[in-house]
């Protein structure tokens, strides 16, 4: 029997199963391939092992970051394109490109650069799922901190 896996990442809000991309990425896939995944759903960052999520947890291992994720499902045997031929194989390849290259900007600057959006949606509801006093500090940074890496990141979104 396969060792339990264990995925740590932020809730759900707005009939999302999560709000964070990067879970629903890692979600999506478990759900595809037909790994056994429990969802933990944690209420900051700082809980994880180096406050990375998601975090997929197994007897052995603490795997963060979704293609690290993604690539150890795969050696588990949980591969989600086992069955696809190489023209499907190539075309979830520019899909997921093209989701990557144009879909998350827009996302990302919908939920943190846009100021109205960010102050009426997504700092509230983030502020929501975290305990005080962090719910006064961790909206912030996280709208300075990862998911808009660099300055140069930043001011191409704003554009």
């Amino acid at each position: 029997m396969a060792a339990p896996l264990e995925l740590s990442c932020w809730g759900g809000g707005w009939g999302l199963p999560s709000v964070h991309s990067e879970s629903l990425v890692v979600m999506a896939y478990a759900k595809f391939s037909g790994a056994p995944l429990k969802v933990n759903v944690i209420d900051n960052t700082w809980r994880g092992s180096r406050g990375d999520v998601p975090i997929l947890t197994t007897e052995d291992n603490i795997v963060s970051q979704p293609a690290k994720i993604l690539n150890f499902l795969r050696k588990q045997k949980y591969n989600a394109d086992y069955e696809l031929s190489a023209k499907q194989g190539a075309d979830t390849l520019a899909y997921i490109a093209l989701l990557e290259e144009k879909l998350l900007p827009a996302v990302l600057h919908t939920f943190w650069v846009e100021s109205d959006n960010y102050f009426t949606v997504t700092k509230p509801w983030f502020a929501s799922q975290i305990p005080f006093p962090l719910s006064l500090i961790l909206p912030g940074r996280m709208s300075r901190g990862p998911i808009l890496s660099s300055p140069a990141e930043t001011h191409m979104l704003r554009k």
